[in-house]
């Protein structure tokens, strides 16, 4: 709206009628016929002598007050001005200040406030206002200033139910989420952890909210306080940050900015940055900080410039406040500012190098802000864009599981809370994670794909960051491509299309993947199926492989993949630590194969008789290799070693060792030989039978010496199948090494009472080259075996005396206890009672339906029984039984 003459108070000064100084310096001022100290004398004014400037300006550094050529100056004496005519055919300048002694005048009255204009509402009404309501902090909308006085009475007492129309702060009434129980956040915690761990893309949207546990103010709600001198200068945050102070009053404007420049300079960022900045790290699609903040907070914690949007500018850099030009450039460390009593500064202003004029900030300030550069901000945006626009074109898009983590972000200004809603319209799989202690709704139209955590910044991810850590190990995967292969790490719960995004994200790696790329495996009966890309790889595929270089084992998957994956830096197409998998098994390969082709070798392998000694001297000289690779020189290692080399075998030269391997050490010429030679021995008792232990596995006595033979003492894992393939139960015995599938078979049928047919049905296999064989009565056992019935969709038998079915109340406690986050006094417990013979999969649909868990909830939780050196994950197949206690992850 115009404003009149009439309108303008001259409390602060004012230019419809001049701004009023007196002389302050004992020494007196000079009128200059230019702003400079060079500028030729055209008089002194005393000290206590009053004159009226037009404007103020400032000229390298230095503040000016402009004579006009009739205006007039002179000494008060009784309340009355006595003018003192100064011959000035031109206009004349007066300094304000000396770099060296400081002020030279003293400008009237404590603040230059802002003109009244007719229809809008003062600052002083609209505190007035607020402090009549029950949150004299409560958020109003900028334009709330332009509303009649009755329309903000109502507002406010309302607490913005009635409202004026397009009203920019929406109304929380119709917003999800805003009254949560301790319940609803516990489980939006967990929620929000698992999209965070599994995202393929992180967008961090951050407002003054993320600062406040870095011991910086808001600007508005319950940590408002950006600077104490606003109530002193009557301002509001809103007038302050206006860029026409720069030339109304630019001691004042800085007085307010250098003192926000030292706070976000001089305050350490919170440990939740560097959180969110690793999360970031993680995806293999990037991340990117979006953020309405002007602390440079973000890039101070490590994140890279090319990853950060400041999107209202920052602080640490500087523009020219005409502006003559777009250029911008970094603030020194201290702008060598000091406040005075007047809350203004004294020294030496910033300027702009080109034209000398007074330099601001580079930050967007109300008012419309035409003079702000945005040359920095294109320069982000284009970066952001970029970003953005790459993951729009991949042809998985409509997949991307993209994080979009909001923190701090309030109502007045919406800019960061409007972009990513509008990210979450984009991508369908995008999931929204608003952290707002104050207004933390969420519009319905994104209700279902997204969660509200009403906690300070700096809780809420102190929180989220032990639920990642707590969170399910990660696992390996094996990626084989038509070109070659990558080795990568997720947690069990990984999708293929996210394996085959972190396998893009790994260092020089192209992945050629589309919309029907699929994967395969075998599973334990050779059956080949299909893994799409928004589905987890099966836990049946999992087995215990040694690490490269190493003695320790880790869970491993290896996957074929229909697409290409290449690379540059390696002629193979391989990544540096399937490369390193790949190397360590040829080198052992080729060891091995040196050892098989000695001729002693080979005189001694061809005088055997039977299959047990050829395997005995293969073995000679697997014990002697084996130890050098990390792996244990007995039929565990051998096993162990067997499952290292398949990991990798789908290379042709890898294949072509193995085939090698077997014909060297005379293992596929074997065929034609018995199982054992006959035996020398006159007696021929039956096995002495088997002892319980306590861990209720089974050990298995030792079975008939053979002649001239030692036995050796061996485990073996026994896990018996069910008609579909899948794995029903698993018990371990100690075996002899001369024990046959006949001597087993009769042993296990007395000790877990099988009848005759389940005796005569039940088929011992191992597995070879991904498929099962059946091992043969007078076949010596190995430590691997599979127990399945003979008969086509029989029941195997059980492997342990199964105890009559009862009923049986379980404690299903929360596994914080375990690990000692929560005492036990604190954790919610659940008791639900099932039949002993219950299995953990009929278990879990059990609880899905007792509490309502939906589908994701019921796939999510993890059973974790507690063993004498740790925990351990209760199997699908498993019973319930003698458990009393069952620890519970995941699960709400």
């Amino acid at each position: 709206r115009p404003i009149t003459a009439a309108m303008v108070n001259l409390v602060g000064g004012g230019r419809a009628g001049g701004l009023r100084f007196t002389v302050a310096s004992a020494r007196g001022v000079a009128v200059r016929r230019q702003p400079s100290a060079d500028g030729a004398l055209l008089a002194t004014l005393e000290q206590g002598e009053e004159f009226i400037a037009s404007d103020v300006s400032v000229v390298e550094g230095v503040e000016w007050a402009r004579l006009e050529k009739v205006s007039g100056a002179g000494a008060g004496e009784g309340g009355e001005s006595r003018r003192v005519a100064l011959d000035l055919t031109q206009d004349a300048f007066v300094p304000t200040e000396d770099p060296s002694e400081g002020p030279l005048v003293q400008k009237h009255a404590a603040a230059a406030a802002a003109a009244i204009q007719e229809g809008v509402l003062s600052r002083a009404e609209i505190n007035e206002i607020l402090a009549g309501s029950s949150d004299p902090t409560m958020a109003l909308p900028l334009e709330a200033k332009y509303w009649s006085r009755e329309q903000l009475q109502m507002y406010v007492l309302s607490a913005g139910v009635i409202r004026p129309r397009n009203c920019s702060i929406p109304d929380e009434r119709l917003m999800a989420n805003n009254n949560m129980s301790q319940e609803d956040i516990v489980r939006s915690l967990s929620q929000a952890a698992e999209w965070l761990a599994n995202a393929d893309a992180l967008l961090i949207g951050s407002g003054a909210g993320m600062g406040v546990d870095s011991g910086l103010g808001t600007f508005r709600g319950g940590h408002q306080g950006v600077w104490q001198g606003l109530e002193e200068v009557g301002l509001a945050y809103e007038d302050i940050c206006d860029a026409k102070w720069f030339a109304d009053d630019a001691r004042l404007a800085w007085a307010f900015w250098d003192h926000c420049y030292k706070a976000y300079q001089g305050t350490t960022p919170h440990n939740g940055y560097a959180s969110v900045r690793e999360w970031g790290l993680r995806c293999p699609l990037g991340f990117f900080s979006f953020t309405s903040n002007i602390d440079s907070h973000w890039i101070a914690s490590g994140v890279g410039a090319d990853r950060v949007l400041e999107v209202h500018g920052a602080v640490r850099w500087l523009q020219c406040s005409k502006p003559c030009c777009p250029d911008v450039w970094r603030a020194p460390k201290d702008h060598g500012l000091t406040m005075t009593s007047s809350h203004r500064v004294s020294g030496t202003l910033p300027i702009c190098p080109k034209c000398k004029a007074v330099a601001r900030p580079n930050v967007q300030m109300f008012g419309g802000d035409s003079g702000f550069s945005k040359a920095r901000r294109v320069s982000q945006f284009g970066k952001y864009d970029a970003w953005l626009k790459e993951l729009e074109a991949r042809p998985d898009k409509d997949s991307l599981r993209i994080a979009c983590l909001e923190v701090g972000c309030g109502l007045t200004v919406p800019t960061v809370r409007k972009e990513l809603e509008a990210v979450m319209a984009k991508f369908p799989q995008a999931r929204l994670i608003r952290v707002n202690p104050e207004n933390p709704g969420i519009t319905q139209e994104i209700a279902h794909r997204g969660v509200s955590l009403p906690l300070p910044a700096s809780v809420a991810i102190d929180e989220l960051r032990r639920q990642m850590d707590a969170a399910e190990e990660k696992v390996t995967f094996l990626l084989w491509g038509q070109n070659g292969g990558c080795e990568v790490r997720a947690p069990y719960t990984s999708s293929l299309g996210r394996l085959l995004r972190l396998a893009s994200a790994e260092g020089g790696m192209e992945v050629d993947s589309s919309r029907d790329t699929r994967a395969s495996w075998h599973d334990m009966v050779g059956r080949q199926e299909d893994i799409k890309q928004d589905s987890v790889v099966p836990i049946s595929c999992f087995k215990e492989v040694k690490r490269p270089n190493s003695s320790e084992v880790e869970m491993c998957a290896c996957l074929a993949v229909n697409c290409p994956i290449r690379t540059t830096k390696h002629p193979e197409n391989l990544n540096e630590p399937l490369a390193r998998r790949v190397d360590e098994v040829r080198r052992m390969l080729d060891e091995m194969n040196a050892l098989f082709e000695e001729a002693s070798y080979q005189e001694e392998v061809r005088r055997c008789t039977d299959k047990r000694s050829v395997m005995k001297t293969v073995r000679s000289v697997h014990y002697r290799v084996l130890p050098k690779y990390g792996f244990e020189a007995s039929e565990r290692g051998t096993i162990a070693m067997t499952h290292f080399i398949s990991s990798v075998q789908l290379l042709p030269d890898v294949h072509s060792k193995v085939e090698r391997s077997m014909d060297l050490s005379y293992v596929s010429h074997m065929g034609h030989l018995p199982s054992m030679a006959p035996s020398t021995s006159s007696s021929s008792s039956a096995p002495a039978g088997l002892a319980r232990t306590p861990s209720d596995d089974v050990r298995l006595k030792s079975m008939p010496e053979k002649a001239a033979e030692v036995e050796e003492q061996i485990w073996i894992s026994l896990t018996s199948l069910a008609p579909d393939g899948s794995e029903v139960e698993t018990a371990r015995a100690e075996s002899s090494s001369l024990a046959t599938a006949a001597d087993l078979r009769r042993a296990l049928a007395r000790l877990w009472s099988w009848d005759d047919d389940a005796a005569t049905g039940a088929r011992f296999a191992v597995r070879r080259q991904g498929q099962l064989c059946d091992l043969q009565d007078s076949d010596i056992v190995l430590q691997a075996l599979f127990v399945r019935a003979q008969a086509d969709g029989a029941a195997p038998p059980p492997l342990r005396i199964r105890r009559p079915a009862e009923e049986m109340e379980i404690a299903f406690v929360d596994m914080a206890v375990a690990s000692g986050d929560i005492g036990e006094d604190k954790a919610k417990t659940y008791r639900h009672t099932v039949m002993s013979d219950c299995t953990i999969a009929e278990l879990r649909k059990q609880l899905a339906a007792a509490l309502g868990w939906d589908a994701a909830e019921q796939k999510r939780a993890r059973f974790v029984k507690k063993l004498s050196t740790g925990f351990g994950t209760l199997k699908e197949h498993e019973r319930v039984e003698g458990r009393r206690t069952i620890y519970v992850h995941g699960a709400p």
